[in-house]
């Protein structure tokens, strides 16, 4: 496989406008899971999510005319890709959040910019740096030192939360790192049609006994309102910047830069309560910017995906 190496530049305006609107809206993912997990059992809320989002995609592309045949080499890794996405990913985060907290969510999260700066270098989507490195670190370290001031849990039941948190956050940095291929090929609305698909006809058998059971007339409005959010907000135009963002990017900047919605969850909860920064948070959202900046500002060396129309082949050049 062929490739060229590039070193990239700062984000052009519409980049970055993306990359601030996804940090806004996902600042508020945990907080509208925690309303959802009031009413839906995790694998019940994942398929309901993914199910909604992914037919809003298909009834948006059929109408702009944008469906593309999916080459039958790629179905098995896109299927994968689903498995992960879906059930593995929505069951352990909706059970983490049940069992822990929001903040602990967004702690586990915090490290998804340093897990995906592994993955990419480990297979060559981009070159080790000291500053693609530093930015990443810099940044989960600013997220942790917020989280951490805010007061941990160490109990049986937000220890088995934290764990299924981490495999929430493995998967989803997973996700953003082996579905850009398919991004670039197919299309991001494409892409993620195909994998909402696979998963959510993977979960459904292991989802039907949890609604035939549930008492649908019981359901909170703000746990529909939850769920909404998560289907339409986060599934659907969340992950379509996520991926948009990821073929237009180096991934570790995106990673890094979408930290940011940590920290503006804990500043939507002070609003809230009216209480006020405090100095560690003050240092963690320092941390967090200089991460930023060296993530968005300093050369990353990006090993270039192939042209969109070649197949995927073997599993390792995926």
């Amino acid at each position: 496989m062929k490739t060229m190496t590039v070193a990239a530049s700062g984000p052009k305006p519409l980049d970055f406008s993306a990359l601030l609107l996804l940090t806004i809206l996902t600042s508020f993912t945990a907080i509208a899971v925690q309303y959802a997990v009031q009413s839906f059992p995790p694998i019940l809320g994942g398929v309901l999510r993914f199910g909604l989002a992914g037919l809003v995609i298909f009834v948006f592309l059929l109408w702009k005319k944008d469906l593309r045949p999916i080459a039958r080499q790629d179905y098995k890794f896109l299927a994968l890709l689903g498995l992960f996405c879906v059930p593995i990913n929505q069951i352990a985060f909706f059970q983490g959040v049940a069992w822990a907290n929001a903040s602990h969510a967004a702690m586990m999260y915090a490290n998804t910019p340093v897990i995906v700066t592994i993955m990419v270098c480990l297979r060559r989507i981009e070159r080790w740096s000291a500053a693609v490195i530093a930015g990443a670190v810099l940044a989960t370290v600013g997220v942790l030192t917020i989280l951490i001031q805010s007061g941990l849990h160490l109990s049986g039941t937000y220890f088995r939360g934290d764990l299924m948190l981490l495999l929430a956050t493995l998967t989803w940095s997973g996700y953003l790192v082996y579905s850009r291929p398919f991004n670039q090929r197919y299309g991001s609305l494409n892409c993620q049609l195909w994998v909402f698909a696979f998963g959510t006809l993977m979960s459904i058998p292991i989802a039907m006994p949890y609604a035939l059971t549930l008492r649908w007339n019981a359901i909170l409005p703000s746990a529909w309102a939850g769920l909404l959010y998560i289907s339409i907000g986060i599934a659907v135009i969340c992950f379509f910047l996520f991926n948009w963002s990821m073929t237009r990017q180096p991934p570790s900047r995106v990673a890094t830069f979408s930290n940011a919605a940590y920290p503006l969850t804990l500043i939507w909860e002070a609003i809230l309560t009216h209480s006020l920064p405090t100095v560690w948070f003050l240092l963690g959202s320092a941390l967090l910017l200089t991460g930023m900046i060296f993530t968005l500002y300093r050369p990353h060396h990006v090993l270039d995906i192939p042209e969109e129309s070649a197949p995927v082949g073997d599993p390792a050049d995926l």
